[in-house]
Formats: C-alpha cells, sequence, structure tokens
C-alpha cells in the first residue's frame, strides 16, 4: 500500500507543478507591435543604406519597360532615389521624412516641391505611389492586430495612425517568423477596398547582410505590376546628411 501511496503523491506532486509553472512559450510569444517592431529593424535598423536596382514595369498589355535606380537611405527619415537608365536617367528624388518630398527633373534642370496632393500618385509609371517611396516605422505608424498565423508568417492587420501620412485605411503585412522580413503587403483603400499587393522573396546575402532581392507591386484592380531586383545592398556607410539636402539633388549626380 505504501508503494502506491507513494506512486499517487508523486502524481498529485507533478500535477501541482506542472500547473504552477509558468508557460514559458506564452512568456515568450510576440505582440503585433513588437513583430513590427523587430519587422522594422530588420529593413531600415542600419544607420544608413545603398541599394542599387533595377525596375521592371509591366502594363496590362504585358508591355514591359525598365529603368535602374540606386536608392540611399539614412535612418528612417532620409532618402534619396537617383535612376540611373533609360529616358527618365538623372531624375532624383528626394524625401525628407512622411510628407516632405522634392523631384528633380534633367530636361528642366530644376529641383521642384512635391506636392501633397502628388505623394499618392504613381513613383516613375509605376505600381508604387511617391509615398510608397518615403522610408517609415511601421511600428510607429499602426494600431497592429494580429489577424491570423502559420508556421511560416504571422498576418498583421495594420490600421494607420490619422498622422500616418498615407492614403490608405489599412494594411495587412505578412511577416515571417524566422527572418522578420516583410514578405508582403495588402493594401486597401480609403474605401476599404483591396487596391495592390506586394510580395517579396529570394533572400539573399549582401555583404553579410540577408534581404529579399525581389519584389513585385501588383494592381489587383489591372493587373499592371512592377518588379524591382536588387542587385546590391550595403549597410553602414557613412553617408553624410549633406547628401540629403535639396542642393546635392541637382549638383549631386
Amino acid at each position: 500500500m505504501r508503494k502506491v501511496w507513494n506512486l499517487q503523491y508523486v502524481l498529485i506532486l507533478a500535477s501541482i507543478l506542472v500547473i504552477g509553472m509558468p508557460d514559458v512559450q506564452a512568456q515568450t510569444k510576440l505582440t503585433p507591435i513588437q513583430i513590427l517592431a523587430k519587422m522594422d529593424k530588420t529593413i531600415s535598423g542600419y544607420k544608413d543604406q545603398v541599394m542599387k536596382n533595377t525596375m521592371t514595369i509591366t502594363n496590362e498589355k504585358g508591355e514591359k519597360r525598365s529603368y535602374d535606380f540606386t536608392v540611399m537611405q539614412k535612418g528612417t527619415k532620409k532618402r534619396l532615389v537617383r535612376f540611373t537608365s533609360g529616358e527618365i536617367k538623372g531624375m532624383a528624388l528626394l524625401v525628407l521624412g512622411k510628407s516632405k518630398a522634392f523631384v528633380y527633373l534633367p530636361g528642366f534642370k530644376k529641383v521642384r516641391r512635391v506636392a501633397a496632393h502628388a505623394m499618392t500618385q504613381s513613383f516613375a509609371g509605376s505600381d508604387f505611389t511617391n509615398e510608397d517611396s518615403t522610408p517609415r516605422a511601421w511600428s510607429e505608424m499602426c494600431i497592429p492586430s494580429l489577424l491570423k498565423e502559420d508556421k511560416d508568417h504571422w498576418y498583421i492587420n495594420c490600421k494607420l495612425k490619422p498622422d500616418a501620412g498615407l492614403h490608405y485605411s489599412r494594411l495587412v503585412m505578412m511577416v515571417g517568423k524566422k527572418t522578420f522580413f516583410e514578405d508582403g503587403v495588402d493594401y486597401y483603400g480609403p474605401d476599404g477596398k483591396l487596391i495592390k499587393k506586394m510580395r517579396s522573396s529570394h533572400p539573399k546575402d549582401f555583404h553579410g547582410v540577408k534581404i529579399n532581392s525581389v519584389v513585385v507591386m501588383t494592381d489587383v484592380r489591372t493587373g499592371h505590376s512592377t518588379r524591382l531586383d536588387i542587385h546590391d545592398f550595403k549597410v553602414n556607410q557613412g553617408l553624410p546628411d549633406s547628401m540629403f539636402t535639396v542642393r546635392q539633388l541637382k549638383w549631386g549626380m
């Protein structure tokens, strides 16, 4: 009888310990805002970055045109885009914050301020808008909630804050669980309808930093699409603040 009692005692004690122990998985489970913050760090968590790309635009008829361009970014507030090929060679866009942008038009040899209403217009004829080209920290711009998750991704509903500076009503972000890459974004217009989708893929190591090297934005209403192929990516290059000025926009070719 004593052996039986000892066994019962062990089982009861074990059950008490299990019930009383904290759920380690629950403790380490990330909140939606923590997921976005980690994604932001993966995307822009560098002092600066330089990225060389080819943008290929495909219209509704399947016709294609391509441009090469370089993106230089410092932190999450300053970005400079310079086109280096095609009929828009020499054109450049300087973005300083959420809604302050300037464009250099080589044909006119002038720098012009991008009006607030023009931020929602197409960026160089692509499926990205001028405001899509602005650097940002999603964890600061969204009120996030978890829609669902699978073994590879979290799906985060991002309700944009009033001061986010974007014309979308909300976004749904697909964040990689292992990489915290921004593997996809669905964009919903002011009327709440889905207007376009972005998907990124083909992870590649550039100088010790791994990122998705292919980004495709598709307008679900027309089938028009834009593909970005990233050819080179460098971080912490010591880019000076003087590079991100209106004066440099015109003369820094």
